[in-house]
């Protein structure tokens, strides 16, 4: 084991969660299944637990392939914490055990509540249930789990996603065929952004949780064709956005044309802003969707405060739905704050952004935003300049409307000293991004490029 703390370590669960050295220093994971994790183990009579006994307990609720991925994650965090000191945790293929030798147990004090304020979802009731026995001075050994809710924590039924329904009112077969495509285009790009409940036109009235997208294709003088788009929401279908363009006409359909492309990706950040509207922090946030947005903001804000927010916004949606496109933004995150030399990035950053890539690809490998924020860690932590290529097409197959797929894919043209291909596909990436919040990323690419 190392020596690099000054041990043992003393772990509280009586009270706030506490893991600290003899001279104070903290090595305690920050999210709230981390902490439980450290706890279900500590409080057993062998300081070991099945792995899956804490996938039951801890993610009742998803599918045993996703409680596994979970689970590995939350050990990463629980390794990253103890730093130094990561040796008292032991995993294998069957069991989680801590080294009780190395870790002191702080006894209760007082009133103290076990794990006192520790966050749950609300469909956390098998870890909820726990947590009561815990708290009530049961003992430690757990019965067989339990799937029905305790009494004194009712059943919530979880906010359901927003609906977005798509309408088109194509005249004829060519201006019918270029709105549906436009429509999958726009969808595709959405189901990997955010969960969304998507549907097409429907006669049922709109609900207040439902977002109205019109999307009408029409010729004009000249062989051209033009598209409008607009959004409306809830039931009095109040206008939150409309845009339109049009292009020339060369025979199929405009599918790649740079601006119809464009119109698409602003339709969705009208989307995304418009969840988001009114939002301002994430304390008592518990959308996913949510947090994931704001989170990005704050990361193309590149300032190190804001880099750390976001981190701990990521977490705490990861933790309310798995997805691989929170782990690879914040593998994304690390990037930045590599290339910005930030003080706040860990001695660990390199190993964490590679646990992060490898988790983002498990959950997501047919997500091109997942591939493109993976490409750019390779590129810029391994120095990859040929998996960072690979990984970039793959991005830009998936998905030719992501401008982060576009520029990952410049940049490992750019790495490889193709310059002039580079500037093109940097060009493409600005503007198809066209209005983007984060127009000034792309913007950079562009100027890189041409330097």
């Amino acid at each position: 084991m190392t020596t690099d703390y000054s041990g043992p370590l003393r772990l509280g669960l009586w009270g706030r969660f506490r893991l600290v050295d003899a001279d104070g220093r903290s090595f305690a994971p920050k999210s709230a299944k981390a902490q439980a994790l450290v706890a279900m183990v500590a409080t057993s009579e062998t300081g070991s637990r099945g792995r899956l006994w804490l996938q039951k307990k801890l993610w009742a609720n998803s599918e045993r392939d996703r409680a596994s991925v979970s689970l590995r994650q939350a050990l990463s965090e629980v390794r990253r914490a103890l730093g130094p000191a990561r040796d008292v945790l032991v995993a294998d293929r069957r069991s989680v055990s801590l080294d009780l030798s190395a870790i002191e147990v702080v006894p209760r004090e007082g009133d103290q509540e076990f794990l006192e304020g520790i966050g749950l979802g609300d469909r956390d009731h098998v870890l909820a249930k726990w947590l009561d026995r815990e708290r009530s001075g049961a003992t430690v050994t757990i019965p067989e789990v339990s799937l029905a809710a305790p009494v004194s924590r009712p059943v919530q039924r979880p906010d359901m996603p927003p609906k977005i329904i798509f309408y088109t009112s194509g005249s004829d077969g060519q201006t019918q065929l270029i709105e549906d495509i436009f429509v999958d285009c726009v969808v595709r790009s959405l189901r990997e952004a955010m969960t969304v409940d998507i549907h097409l036109a429907s006669d049922k009235p709109p609900l207040g949780n439902t977002f109205r997208v019109g999307v009408q294709a029409y010729t004009v003088e000249g062989a051209k064709i033009g598209i409008r788009a607009r959004i409306s929401h809830g039931m009095d279908e109040s206008l939150i956005w409309a845009g339109m363009t049009s292009t020339q006409l060369h025979g199929a359909p405009p599918v790649e044309d740079l601006e119809i492309v464009s119109l698409g990706n602003q339709l969705i950040d009208a989307l995304a802003d418009a969840l988001t509207l009114k939002v301002d922090q994430a304390q008592d946030v518990r959308d996913a969707n949510l947090l994931i947005r704001m989170a990005v903001r704050r990361i193309f804000q590149m300032r190190p405060e804001a880099l750390t927010e976001a981190d701990a916004m990521l977490v705490k949606a990861q933790e309310i739905a798995p997805r691989g496109l929170a782990a690879a933004w914040r593998s994304q995150l690390r990037v930045i704050q590599e290339v910005e030399r930030h003080n706040t990035r860990s001695d660990t950053l390199a190993e964490e952004a590679r646990e992060l890539s490898a988790l983002a690809m498990e959950l997501e490998p047919l997500n091109s935003m997942v591939l493109a924020a993976v490409a750019n860690t390779r590129l810029v932590l391994d120095e990859d300049v040929g998996g960072c290529n690979e990984l970039a097409r793959k991005s830009v197959g998936l998905n030719p409307s992501n401008p982060l797929a576009w520029d990952s894919l410049s940049t490992a043209k750019l790495y490889a000293g193709e310059i002039g291909e580079a500037h093109a596909l940097a060009v493409r990436a600005q503007r198809i991004s066209a209005g983007s919040p984060f127009g000034f990323w792309w913007d950079f690419g562009r100027c890189l490029t041409a330097a």
